[in-house]
């Protein structure tokens, strides 16, 4: 089984998601964890961009990375570019991938406009975790 770790800045929405996509495309082959550098509050919003993709995670909560006790990973994830560069070393020599997507917690407007920047999100987040566990484990879901 292969370790994954998604990591963000406060593990509030992005690292979420990709943890429960992960979970799912990879189910008997990845353990996966998130957490941010820092701890935050997972996003509400967040919650309801996934439910509406039928992936809950009222049950999810933010992690900092030192709360995360597994010390080895095979791979590492990071859906934020801005974040690549400040990546902590990890021991284990894990295969690092960055994917640029947007943060939405920066979208203003109302709950709708939100709720639609998170959505697009959740379904880019989606993408690229599937691809993932495609090109590595060729795990058809």
């Amino acid at each position: 089984m292969k370790k994954v770790l998604v990591i963000s800045e406060k593990n509030e929405a992005r690292s979420q998601m990709a943890e429960k996509w992960l979970n799912y495309y990879g189910k008997k082959h990845l353990k996966v964890w998130s957490a941010g550098l820092e701890k935050g509050k997972i996003s509400v919003l967040a919650q309801k961009a996934m439910a509406e993709a039928v992936m809950d995670i009222p049950e999810y909560k933010s992690k900092a990375l030192s709360e995360i006790k597994e010390e080895n990973f095979d791979y590492v994830l990071c859906f934020d570019k801005e974040l690549s560069n400040r990546l902590p070393e990890l021991k284990g020599n894990p295969e690092v991938k960055v994917f640029d997507v947007p943060n939405p917690a920066r979208i203003e407007g109302e709950e709708k406009v939100k709720l639609q920047a998170y959505n697009a999100v959740c379904n880019a987040v989606d993408d690229a975790c599937f691809v993932f566990v495609q090109e590595r484990f060729q795990i058809v879901s």
